[in-house]
């Protein structure tokens, strides 16, 4: 059976959530002479940090944080540049999702899975009966994340968080972080040096924040210690832990089915409508294979997802489908998770391969969601992030068109869009850019 596409040469299984790869020209130390525009006028970073760390100690302090914690946390402090880099400059190209699956896919196997948890049965075991996470479940989050626990990410987690609240962009979310990494600290939960990770502060083997840390990390050893970074059982236990009360796993019941479309269908009730599966029943939707619902799955409000368009695969998206989103809230790596469980745990491959569409330039959705605007379709800001609001706009303005209004954008319908809104039509690169970024919807 066929399943989304696999481009020749992509990487095998790796931290797809987690650290990405070096930015060419970013490195460490401080900037200087980097500069800061806000509505005060330009500041350097270096002035931003020393306001920064003397505002946040005196938090750090009413929060309970001794200063001794603090001092030992932030001595020698410096902006990273290559945080920076990362959170600033998003990429030029980015895959479409049917890509990003393939390659998440490529080494999935019930063999992979047995080779990469030999030993931890008893512990999957475990964990499966406490907090009803299937075993396939678990180590394909494990999977996306780190590759198994070999690649976790060797940043700084203290610099990296005291960076992004410098920078601003986010600033409240990465004060709240950098807060939580110090409790970390200060409840001698982990070393200042063992705390690495990911641009973005995510660490160990499952790529946790630290607030998620304190909520949710589990002993899994039985050791006395929660050691996310080089205990896997430890890291496994706690994603089970955090899957249960944090995404509300539901215990024996499906995160998703692909679904089999009848001709006709409104492709506008996808993505956004939520029915019962008998309600998409009498619509004519199918399963695409023989293998039947369960019981539990039957009068749930679900969703309909056409994750690649009215030409790729459909799913019903069950309430596990959500659960896996509360680790990391993308349709693409909710699907890479569940798909990649689904073969591991040797279930049928999908009946509908997803389609062949190329990468979509910064530039390019960007110019979408303008032109969106300019034909009087409320697009959002335009960023270049194609989420729930632009495509909604992309599927009206689709259906007023006489096309399948999936809200799926193509380079044709960019076009097409452009050429609507008297933007004109760009002209294609002349090489192309890698593909090194996931859709992140």
């Amino acid at each position: 059976m066929a399943s989304f596409s696999t481009a020749p040469g992509a990487e095998a299984l790796r931290g797809l959530g987690g650290p990405a790869a070096p930015i060419p020209g970013a490195t460490s130390g401080p900037l200087p002479g980097a500069q800061i525009i806000d509505d005060s006028g330009p500041i350097t970073y270096g002035e931003r940090l020393a306001t920064f760390l003397i505002s946040f100690r005196q938090k750090a302090r009413a929060a309970g944080v001794s200063d001794r914690t603090v001092d030992a946390a932030f001595e020698g402090i410096s902006v990273d540049p290559a945080v920076l880099a990362r959170d600033n400059n998003q990429p030029e190209f980015t895959r479409p999702i049917g890509d990003y699956i393939g390659r998440a896919l490529r080494d999935a196997s019930p063999q992979l899975f047995r080779s990469r948890t030999a030993g931890l049965g008893p512990l999957l075991q475990r964990l499966e009966q406490t907090h009803g996470t299937p075993p396939e479940i678990l180590a394909a989050v494990w999977a996306m994340e780190s590759s198994f626990g070999r690649v976790t990410g060797d940043m700084d987690v203290i610099r990296s968080l005291v960076t992004l609240a410098v920078s601003g962009r986010r600033g409240a979310f990465a004060e709240a972080e950098l807060m939580a990494a110090l409790r970390i600290l200060d409840r001698g939960l982990a070393e200042r040096s063992t705390l690495k990770g990911s641009w973005a502060g995510a660490m160990g083997q499952t790529q946790f924040m630290p607030s998620d840390y304190l909520a949710y990390a589990e002993d899994g050893d039985g050791d006395g210690r929660r050691d996310i970074w080089t205990s896997s059982a430890d890291a496994l236990a706690s994603t089970a832990h955090f899957l249960d009360r944090k995404g509300h796993w539901r215990a024996g019941e499906s995160w998703a089915r692909e679904a089999a479309l009848p001709a006709g269908f409104d492709y506008g009730l996808a993505d956004a409508d939520l029915k019962p599966i008998e309600a998409w029943l009498r619509l004519g939707v199918r399963l695409a294979e023989s293998r039947p619902i369960r019981v539990a799955d039957f009068g749930e409000p679900v969703q309909l997802l056409l994750p690649a368009g009215w030409r790729g695969p459909a799913f019903f998206a069950f309430p596990n489908h959500m659960a896996i989103r509360a680790y990391n809230n993308s349709t693409a790596y909710a699907l890479a998770v569940g798909l990649m469980a689904d073969r591991f745990a040797g279930r049928l491959d999908l009946a509908a391969s997803g389609p062949n569409d190329p990468p979509l330039r910064l530039a390019d959705r960007m110019e979408a969601q303008k032109a969106l605007a300019l034909l009087g379709y409320d697009a959002g800001v335009p960023d270049g992030v194609l989420g729930f609001r632009t495509r909604k706009a992309v599927k009206v303005w689709q259906k007023t068109r006489g096309l399948p209004s999936d809200g799926y954008l193509t380079l044709s319908l960019i076009d097409q869009l452009r050429s609507e809104a008297g933007l004109g039509v760009v002209a294609p690169p002349t090489a192309a850019a890698p593909a090194n970024a996931a859709a992140t919807d």
